[in-house]
């Protein structure tokens, strides 16, 4: 229901490139070009500069782009409102979140929902924290899991639960028969953390500055299949959130024990929506969903 013009400024404006827009919208470029191009010549203003490396938004571009999400937001809740009169349950639906949430967590909570809304078509991506603030502070997103999101006024917390780093490590560990750990114990232990990209790395660093304890990981990933097998063969031991490596350790090749560091054992996974946006019935549907999810974790 948006102009064809308006939609394709959005596009470009949120990927940075033509070719990029043109193959989200599948169009070709020359027809984006032509349709941007009449839009700046109805509202009298240039809204885009192009140059060799993309395209960049003007001082008129950066309003529209503002009043364009806008006005998104409003056509999904018309149709979402006139679905709903009808007594159809359709929509799309675009969640970022965090690794250890996709990991354990999404299968339960997208059953619940693609067995009450079979016609609402999803966009789902792992994504890091920040990714996920900026993603609900830009209206690009309707719904994010993040861990340990900083209080942020523009972002509203739906629910959340405890979300505790622990050490994982083989079943026959030298550490595995231990009830709890420290990051003292660690120490001079082959070690796997996190990479610097995801917020529980900071925590961790943070966790180790207090606690004036040396350790150096000698792996640093952000892929939970790369830390299991590290951990699994017995390598070493990683510090990370157990919902990460839930399946290897319902399997038995990972245990989890807990940290009794404070600033580990007291972090949180969060559903967050942005403060003050009305979101489709889809959105709110599956965030219900996502909620239940949590709070059984609580």
């Amino acid at each position: 229901m948006l102009p064809p013009g308006l939609r394709c400024f959005l596009a470009v404006a949120q990927a940075g490139s033509m070719r990029e827009a043109a193959q989200r919208l599948r169009l070709a470029q020359s027809a984006i070009s032509r349709r941007i191009q009449q839009l700046e010549e109805d509202l009298g203003v240039q809204l885009l500069e192009r140059g060799a490396r993309g395209v960049a938004l003007t001082p008129a571009g950066e309003i529209l782009l503002h009043h364009g999400r806008e006005a998104t937001q409003l056509t999904e809740r018309l149709r979402a409102d006139l679905d709903a009169l009808r007594g159809v349950r359709r929509g799309h639906v675009v969640l970022r979140l965090v690794e250890s949430f996709a990991a354990c967590g999404l299968a339960d909570a997208l059953a619940s929902f693609r067995s009450a809304y079979p016609a609402v078509t999803l966009d789902i991506a792992v994504v890091g924290s920040g990714a996920i603030l900026a993603g609900l502070q830009e209206r690009t997103c309707h719904l994010g899991i993040a861990f340990n999101p900083p209080a942020d006024p523009e972002v509203e917390v739906l629910a959340s639960a405890a979300e505790p780093l622990a050490v994982m490590l083989a079943p026959h560990h030298k550490l595995a028969g231990a009830t709890t750990l420290t990051l003292a114990d660690l120490v001079g232990m082959p070690l796997v953390a996190p990479s610097h990209l995801g917020s529980s790395r900071a925590l961790f660093d943070t966790a180790c500055r207090a606690a004036r304890v040396p350790i150096r990981p000698v792996l640093e990933t952000n892929s939970a299949h790369v830390a299991a097998g590290f951990v699994a063969d017995g390598k070493g031991v990683a510090v990370m959130v157990p919902r990460v490596l839930a399946l290897q350790v319902e399997q038995g090749r990972v245990k989890a024990i807990p940290l009794t560091d404070p600033l580990l054992n007291g972090s949180r996974i969060a559903l967050l929506a942005r403060r003050g946006r009305r979101l489709p019935a889809a959105a709110e549907a599956l965030s219900a969903s996502l909620a239940r999810v949590l709070e059984q974790a609580a």
